[in-house]
């Protein structure tokens, strides 16, 4: 079985998942407000892209190469620059790319990506160029590095390594060696032109992920599993430049004496804490509460093992900042700019970021594929190698007409009608909406139509009436008109058809228990409740009614105003002992005008009202036996108990056994009493927790 690092375990399979709500004005009317970097990035930069400041700016055009690839991992630009080179699987093959040269002039049509030659290999994980144009190619399983000729495809075997896996090459060109970074071990080997190669250095850890030439001419090294950056002189003498507590530093690139590096912490299984001292641990990635920018939202794919990840800055006195992160993914690839900035290619979105150097971070690409593996320069731009699935993406500066913003599909929840979009921006900016009621755009959507009639109005910003349909959905797009087009917010007016608020159910509340021990408390108060569906959340008031069951007259409850909750605790002690029907009205008049208001009613189940006590008659007795009737007129006899001489009350009986109606006879017999005369008292209760009494008293003999 192949032991891989974890980003190339994550570089094949995907599954894309793809992910507003307005804020609430008066009468009804929603607004959708785009106004800050979060609101924009779930939408879709198309050659723009999304400023920290929550502005969307031209950016990166993107044209895909055609390709056939599982994935494409590693890349290689040419001495010349004409040409980029990609190393791909499951094939093991290497292609070839034009990149416009120094003109930066992209082909006007994608030619497919030239195939250069497939090797004996799984996949090609490292690439680099001689000074002759030959290509090393590095392969994994197998840990051997080939030369190809990459007009002709010839190839030859230049060293098989003792080594699983070639993950990183770097060639001499002062002495023809060719520096290998390998996994299972995690070893330098140092390769001649003749094939003749010597491990030069032992990281001691599983895998040499990364490999670059420092300033200084000695090598820079990353590692896996422990993730240090290493300093390799090539007599194999090393130094730790840093520790990260992560799992690996997985890209490293360079402006003169200053190092980049991308270190990427993977989520491992909880291991039981040991007894003993607490192990040192090396510099933590920290993830911004803010996050990066991006842009159409997405989540990581199914089973995927979490991670995030951070970009650090290391200076020559060896001060070192992060200056990036993530915390939903991790990082693959490394490209400096001309201005001293870099982009950051990711492994689990498909993006790829631009760090300038004072930090501020934006979304530069946004790849259909899930992975973005691998950069190299192109021109005025960059080329990105992909998985999930393998693919080349040619990235650019975006034309005038080539800079849009689409936002996400926005969802009025019920079937609406749309008002003015207002928005602030740059002068040329061109608003156009569509509508429709699926929440996947398909072809039974409207048209875009621009908006209509834009006017510039206060402080910067246009507005104008939106002239798509009434719909559920709406989504809009704008175009930048330019390289200095900016948009710097979007405010959408709509007004949702009104939905009816539904009453479901009305119930009675349980009294409050009595403590153990305590006598049972009737009250007259009769705790009223009731669910209510309010589909739109408008803001509701309820009018209550009650009848007499079997009578048509409706009697208002709570008086002439309206309550405000769905609540009443409504006082029966007025009225007749009986059954009752409550009606409950929910409206919504409040929040929309009267010819859009809308209201429903729910009636209950009949309730009793039973504020009379029970009767407790034809008590007589003939020692011991007591006997009478407990008799109400409302509800069953719930209860029956006797005392004698003011002592503790005892239960009773009913004749039948079974406390189920309004009459109830009983018959008892009293313990065995001292002789002459005794008080005796027995009492009911009924269903309204009323009680009764009657005494009587008996002589013991």
């Amino acid at each position: 079985m192949l032991t891989l690092t974890k980003t190339m375990l994550l570089a094949t399979g995907a599954a894309l998942v793809v992910g507003g709500s307005g804020a609430v004005l008066a009468a009804g009317t929603k607004v959708f407000r785009h106004t800050s970097a979060k609101d924009f990035e779930e939408g879709e930069a198309i050659g723009s892209l999304i400023l920290p400041t929550g502005e969307v700016a031209a950016g990166m055009k993107t044209a895909r190469v055609p390709l056939e690839a599982a994935f494409v991992w590693c890349s290689a630009l040419s001495r010349d620059g004409a040409t980029a080179y990609f190393g791909s699987g499951d094939h093991g093959q290497i292609f070839a790319v034009e990149t416009g040269g120094a003109s930066g002039k992209a082909p006007k049509t994608e030619k497919p990506a030239r195939k250069v030659v497939e090797l004996d290999a799984a996949w090609v994980t490292a690439l680099a160029v001689r000074p002759d144009g030959m290509l090393l190619a590095g392969a994994t399983p197998g840990g051997r590095v080939f030369v190809v000729d990459p007009k002709t495809g010839g190839t030859r075997e230049l060293a098989k390594l003792p080594a699983e896996h070639v993950w990183s090459l770097v060639h001499d060109s002062a002495t023809g060696t060719t520096y290998v970074g390998t996994g299972s071990p995690g070893k330098i080997f140092a390769v001649d032109a003749k094939g003749k190669s010597r491990a030069i250095w032992d990281s001691g850890d599983k895998h040499v992920v990364s490999l670059l030439r420092a300033a200084d001419g000695r090598l820079l090294a990353g590692t896996s599993e422990e993730a240090i950056l290493f300093r390799v002189s090539l007599d194999g003498h090393a130094e730790a430049l840093h520790d990260f507590e992560a799992e690996e530093v997985r890209a490293i690139a360079r402006d003169g004496e200053t190092i980049y590096v991308a270190v990427n912490d993977f989520e491992k299984p909880a291991s039981p804490t040991l007894p003993g001292p607490v192990a040192a641990k090396g510099t933590r990635v920290v993830v911004s509460t803010a996050g990066p920018p991006s842009s159409a939202g997405s989540l990581p794919r199914p089973g995927q093992r979490k991670a995030k990840a951070g970009l650090y800055r290391l200076e020559s006195d060896g001060r070192i900042e992060q200056v990036f992160s993530t915390g939903d993914g991790y990082f693959t690839a490394l490209l400096l700019d001309s201005a001293g900035g870099v982009y950051v290619a990711t492994g689990t979105q498909g993006k790829v970021y631009h760090v300038a150097k004072d930090r501020t971070a934006s979304l530069a690409v946004d790849l259909a594929e899930r992975q973005a593996l691998t950069l190299v320069p192109a021109g005025n731009g960059l080329l990105i190698g992909s998985g999930d699935v393998g693919g080349v993406y040619r990235a650019r500066p975006a034309a005038g007409d080539e800079a849009i913003y689409l936002s996400k599909v926005l969802d009025a929840e019920f079937p609406a009608r749309w008002g003015m979009a207002r928005w602030h921006g740059t002068r040329g900016l061109t608003v156009e909406t569509r509508s429709g009621n699926t929440a996947k755009p398909d072809v039974t959507w409207n048209a875009w139509r621009a908006i209509d009639h834009p006017q510039p109005t206060a402080g910067g910003g246009a507005a104008g009436v939106v002239a798509s349909p009434p719909g559920r959905y709406v989504q809009y797009r704008v175009g930048l008109g330019g390289p200095t087009g900016r948009l710097r917010d979007m405010n959408i007016f709509y007004l949702p058809q009104n939905q009816r608020a539904r009453i479901t159910e009305i119930s009675v509340a349980d009294p409050t228990p009595p403590a153990a021990g305590a006598a049972r408390v009737h009250s007259s108060v009769i705790k009223l409740r009731w669910k209510t569906e309010n589909p739109d959340n408008d803001d509701l008031i309820y009018r209550g009614a009650f009848r007499t069951e079997g009578e048509s007259t409706w009697r208002p409850l709570g008086g002439a105003e309206p309550l405000t909750k769905a609540e009443y605790d409504w006082n029966t002690d007025g009225l007749p002992d009986g059954s009752y029907v409550v009606r409950v009205t929910a409206s919504d008049e409040r929040a929309n005008p009267g010819d859009r208001a809308l209201d429903f009613a729910l009636e209950s189940s009949p309730l009793l009202v039973d504020n009379r006590p029970p009767e407790v008659i034809d008590l007589q007795a003939r020692y011991p036996q007591v006997s009478g009737r407990a008799r109400d007129a409302a509800s069953n006899i719930s209860a029956i108990e006797y005392a004698v001489d003011g002592g503790e009350w005892r239960p009773v009986a009913p004749s039948d056994g079974i406390l189920d109606d309004p009459i109830e006879p009983f018959s008892f017999r009293l313990p065995a009493l001292s002789p002459g005369p005794h008080a005796v008292t027995v009492r009911a209760w009924d269903g309204g927790d009323n009680v009764g009494a009657a005494n009587l008293t008996v002589t013991a003999r």
